[in-house]
This record gives C-alpha cells, structure tokens and sequence, in this order.
C-alpha cells in the first residue's frame, strides 16, 4: 500500500508541497503544525471553559498535581504509540489501529465504541457551545449549538486535510487566549491560592468529582478519555505523514498542555468563592478582569469547541462511510443536526461529569492492551536484531 506522505503533512504545516523542502526549518514548521493540531484537539469546550479541569484537578485540591501527572503520562505514551505504529502499518483508517492492539474480536469492539464515544463527546461539545452562548451573551436555549454545528459540519466535510489545516492554525490562539486569563488571574488575586487550597481540602467546597476522591483514578479516566479521542486520529496522521514529525509535535503539545492545565488550575483556585459553582467558570474568571475580556474569551471559548468538534463528529462519521463520498457528508450533516438537538435537552456540567468519567475508565483499560502489544512488538524486534548479529 503506497503511503500518502503529501496531503495531510502539507494541510499541516501551511501549504502545499512543504515536504519538497529538506531544511531543518522545514521539519520545525511542520512539527509545530502537528503540536497545534494536537493542542487544539485536546482543548474542546471542556477545557476551554475550564469545567473539566475544575472536576478534574481543582476538586483535589493540593493533590491536582497528582491527577495531572497521571494524566499526562499517558498522553504522552499512547499518542506516541499510536503515530508510530500508525507510520509503521501504513494505516490509511486510524480506526484500525484497535485491532493491532486488541486483535479482531475486541479490536472491532473498540473500533466501534471509540467512534460512538467521540460522537458523544461532540454532543457534549454542543452543550458546551450552548451554555456559553446563554450564560454570555444571553441567546435562546439552542443558539450556541446551531452555530456550532453549522461550522462543524461544514469542516468535517472537508476531510482530514481540511481539518489539519484548521486545527493547526486555531489552536495556538486558543491557549495563548486561556493562558492570559488565567495569568492575570493569579496576578490579581494577591496570594488567595494557598488560603483558598486549604478550603478546598478542608472539604469546604462540595465541588463535583471524577474518580471519588483518588487522584490516580482521576489520572487515569482523563488520560482514558482522551485516547479515545486520539486513537483514530493520530494513528491515520501518523500512517500518512512523516513520523518523526508527527511525534515531535505531540511532544511538544504535551508542554503545553501540562503548562496551560497546572496555571488555569491555579487560577480556578485562587478565586474559588467564584468559580466553585459555575458553569463557565472560565468567563467568571475573565469577568473579573474587564467585561470586555469575558466577551473576547466567549468568542475564543466558541473557537477551542469548534476544533475539538471537528475531528470528534469526523471520527464518529468514519466509521460509517469513506471520507470523500455522498454516504460520507450526508451521514456528517445527519450526525450534526442530532447532536445539536441533543445538546439542547442534556445539562451540560452533568455530561462532562458522566459521559468522561465513564468512558475514561474504558479508555484506561485500552493501555493495557497497548502497553503488552508494544512490548512484545519491542521483545520481537530485540531478538531479531540480536539473532542478526550473531550471524555476523
């Protein structure tokens, strides 16, 4: 199978034809489209809002760190592990890549939940979308999830280079826009953090949690739901793009990511008696800087939803139909205008709660099987080299 190294690697790095280039600045630029794609896709409503990191992280008071460290471990090792074995299978279906890991029978079972799971998580994103639009800017139940699903389905239809493209240029304006709310918050909030974490252990804030008060649960279900956000994803980047690339931008994706989620934990923090209870709590933090600066990140919120968006309705829709054919756009239309009705009937706080936490744990469970496969994959390799050398 001839490996299309072209199309997804050019939509990524800016333009077409990049890799006819062999500069080091080259690879740079295209890495750095890759990292901003990750980015992006890993910073959907949930994080750009900042309710999940309040679930998440903020509810462990000083042990976040822990659950973070978690977390980031496996993204690190999983999405790794997916653009590699993406490039070295040649897949041109990232939803393949289960059944290398799972064998056929489990394979096929993950194949297909991943799909449905990412279609949920896109349904949470409308929620997200939605709840932004009516908490901000006080539009009608249903509003923000339309022009959401508009924009999505639009992009998805495109195909994955179209949203590579997409991804690779949003994303950085996203966390650049979440990291200064959360700088100036910490700035402006003259030392609460550390009163402010003592309440929070203290149990003086009945925050909702994953994972029911361990921090390493908490870690896992959050690394858990994100690879199945990225397993498809990756695995087909990595099977149709330069390997060395593709890892280097999830490395360096990985630094941001930590960074942006360990400071907008800190701000949550610091102004706890604000954010505790809301569902936005990243425009209760921006409020308290200027109005203005609310209204500026509603916008950006709108934007870290819609590249989350993308790749999730993508994904689910792959499983159905071939990219590229009618099947393809009108399954992508349909999927969108469920989800949107969805969003506008479900709490929103309550699917981030439910709908990741439950899947996490299942996503978790993926890394077992990942972590004997690339064993044995390694093992095999070592003893084939060590009997090629005897030979020597």
């Amino acid at each position: 199978m001839k490996r299309n190294t072209k199309a997804g690697t050019a939509a990524a790095a800016g333009g077409p034809g990049f890799h006819k280039g062999v500069f080091p600045m080259d690879h740079i630029r295209a890495a750095a489209g890759f990292c901003g794609a990750c980015i992006a896709f890993y910073i959907g409503a949930g994080f750009a809002t900042m309710q999940e990191i309040m679930q998440y992280e903020v509810s462990y008071g000083s042990q976040f760190t822990a659950v973070l460290a978690t977390a980031m471990l496996i993204y690190l090792y999983t999405n790794l592990s997916f653009a590699t074995n993406g490039s070295r299978l040649k897949l041109q279906r990232g939803g393949e890549i289960y059944r290398h890991y799972c064998g056929k029978t489990l394979g096929a079972f993950y194949d297909y939940f991943s799909a449905f799971f990412c279609y949920m998580c896109f349904i949470v994103m409308c929620g997200g979308a939605n709840a932004t639009a009516s908490q901000q800017w006080g539009l009608p139940n249903g509003a923000g999830a339309v022009i959401l699903t508009v924009l999505v389905t639009a992009t998805a239809v495109l195909g994955l280079n179209g949203i590579l493209t997409a991804l690779s240029k949003v994303g950085p304006v996203v966390v650049a826009a979440i990291l200064l709310i959360a700088g100036i918050t910490i700035l402006q909030s003259h030392g609460g953090f550390a009163e402010n974490l003592r309440a929070i252990d203290a149990g003086m804030y009945d925050l909702p949690q994953v994972g029911d008060g361990n921090p390493l649960a908490a870690g896992a279900s959050y690394g858990g739901f994100v690879i199945l956000w990225f397993a498809s994803f990756l695995a087909e980047i990595g099977g149709k793009n330069r390997l060395r690339e593709v890892n280097a931008g999830i490395l360096l994706s990985l630094v941001f990511i930590a960074g942006a989620s360990a400071l907008c934990c800190v701000a949550l923090i610091s102004r706890i008696e604000l954010t505790a209870y809301a569902d936005i709590p990243a425009l209760v933090l921006a409020d308290t800087i200027h109005p203005l600066a609310s209204q500026v990140l509603a916008l950006i919120i709108f934007c870290g939803t819609y590249t989350a968006s993308v790749p999730l309705l993508w994904t689910g829709v792959g499983r159905l139909a071939t990219e590229g054919t009618h099947r393809h756009r009108l399954l992508t239309v349909l999927g969108g205008v469920i989800a949107c009705v969805s969003a506008c009937f479900l709490p929103y706080k309550g699917l981030v709660n439910v709908l990741y936490g439950l899947n996490g744990y299942l996503g978790f469970l993926l890394v077992a099987f990942m972590v004997v496969k690339d064993l044995r994959c390694f093992l095999c390799g070592a003893k084939k080299s060590t009997a090629g050398g005897e030979g020597i």
